[in-house]
């Protein structure tokens, strides 16, 4: 399968965004560690997870103004004061005068990133058809992400520049967010949505959406639980983890895109589910102190293959609900607000030592884990066939359109074929002639005959009249 050069792009943006989140927010804390103690840089940390799914809330209310609005002014404004407000806080944050001022500096850049972060899902999502890689190249991401965060913590050891690099990713992305509004490949009217209300192409999009909401809420249950009990140890100085397992997160969500994506993700929830329960054995081994490394192996492995889980269900089920720039970049908000909800809950858990309580509750998670991904498994089969369906029906009308468009205008078969290629690709003259196994040449005098047979002018005349051209 030949990749849409715009994927390239989206898969830049999504790994910068998880450069740029997980870089912020690791300076935050830091920066609040010089402000205030460590219970309440935890506190504060969740503050800022919390505020950032408003952000990813905000993101289709943004980006309906902007659709309504189609001016390359008001889009460029609006960047500009994202932009201001982004570098503002990250420099309030750097300061770090206050405990006040560094909150208030993480809570508005938060709720950016949020938008942000929502916008880049968006336009990946626009750019893969729906059977396509799409864990693949959310793996590629997140490694990349994490490849980065892996770099800057060991190359770069000054805060001020650690801010300015950060400063200027969060630019790059934002920048991209704009040039994608005003490029004519990607373009947030064009027919690039997959569709326009979702019911012809699924049964019942609510029950699949509320399931795999469930389904990602507990399993952050489970993984955020698993993460505290890491830390806890890591905490008492028993164990320096150091910055080595990085580069397990990033192997992993590596691993993941390439497993998720057999038979077309036919697999990846029982993959998932696998991976799930090694995680909660893993919790109890830790917890009735067993070997620590077990646990910390599973969960940077279990992190990445979580990440990349959530991300690529939410960015798929996007494809058949009606507002596609909420869905697409969902997952990561429902992670987050999981997480903000299960921090203190996990650590008064894992810090009482109530072992039966402990299993207990993991049973219970594990349960409803079941079957909310039962359910959700079983809708999106039903949704993938009918979906299957609609797009072989669509093949067909396409191909019954080209065959009508070339008797109509009584084109060659090699002038079909030629047709078909400029309708098809993307690619230069030069890469097309090649395809088509003919020299340029050959190519320009059959899309001349073409444009005489058509009266059109040039390439892109002829595609647009054929778009234009009813049966």
């Amino acid at each position: 399968m030949k990749i849409n050069r715009n994927i390239y792009g989206g898969i830049l943006s999504i790994a910068l965004f998880n450069f740029v989140f997980l870089g912020i927010e690791y300076m935050y804390d830091n920066m609040m560690m010089y402000v205030t103690d460590a219970g309440n840089v935890v506190t504060a940390q969740n503050y800022v997870l919390g505020i950032s799914v408003i952000g990813f809330l905000l993101f289709p209310v943004v980006n309906r103004i902007l659709e309504r609005y189609d001016c390359c002014i008001i889009n460029a404004i609006m960047r500009l004061f994202m932009i201001a407000a982004g570098i503002a806080c990250i420099c309030l944050i750097n300061i770090h005068a206050s405990y006040g001022s560094v909150l208030v500096g993480g809570c508005v850049v938060f709720v950016m990133l949020g938008i942000v972060g929502s916008e880049m899902h968006y336009i990946l999502a626009k750019n893969i058809d729906e059977t396509g890689k799409i864990p693949v190249y959310i793996g590629i991401a997140y490694a990349l992400g994490i490849a980065l965060q892996f770099i800057n913590n060991n190359l770069v050891n000054n805060d001020k520049a650690e801010a300015i690099v950060l400063g200027t990713c969060y630019v790059i992305i934002v920048v991209y967010g704009l040039y994608c509004r005003i490029s004519d490949a990607q373009r947030y009217n064009t027919s690039n949505e997959i569709q326009s209300d979702g019911k012809d192409a699924i049964q019942k999009p609510a029950v699949a959406a509320a399931a795999l909401i469930v389904t990602v809420l507990f399993m952050t249950c489970i993984f955020s639980t698993l993460d505290n009990a890491v830390t806890i140890v890591h905490a008492n100085g028993s164990i320096d983890i150091g910055q080595w397992p990085r580069i397990m997160l990033a192997l992993s969500g590596l691993a993941a895109g390439v497993l998720y994506n057999i038979a077309d993700g036919k697999y990846m929830n029982i993959i998932m589910y696998c991976v799930t329960l090694l995680s909660v054995i893993c919790v109890v081994v830790i917890v009735f102190g067993g070997p620590f490394i077990a646990g910390l192996l599973a969960f940077y492995m279990s992190a990445g293959f979580f990440v990349v889980y959530f991300t690529t269900t939410f960015m798929r089920l996007s494809y058949y609900l009606k507002v596609q720039p909420l869905w697409a970049g969902l997952g990561r908000a429902v992670n987050n607000i999981a997480a903000v909800i299960m921090t203190h809950i996990s650590i008064k858990v894992l810090e009482t030592n109530n072992e039966m309580a402990l299993i207990i509750s993991a049973l219970i998670l594990f349960t409803v884990i079941s079957i909310s991904m039962y359910i959700y498994s079983q809708q999106i089969n039903k949704n993938e066939e009918i979906h299957k369906e609609l797009k072989h029906d669509l093949i067909n009308d396409n191909n019954d359109k080209l065959q009508m468009f070339s008797e109509y205008f009584h084109l060659t078969s090699r002038e079909k074929d030629v047709l078909q290629a400029l309708l098809s690709s993307e690619e230069s003259v030069s890469k097309i002639a090649e395809s088509l196994y003919m020299s340029r040449t050959a190519l320009y005098n059959h899309i001349s005959s073409i444009n005489d047979k058509t009266a059109t002018s040039k390439r892109m005349g002829l595609i647009q009249f054929y778009y234009a051209w009813k049966m």
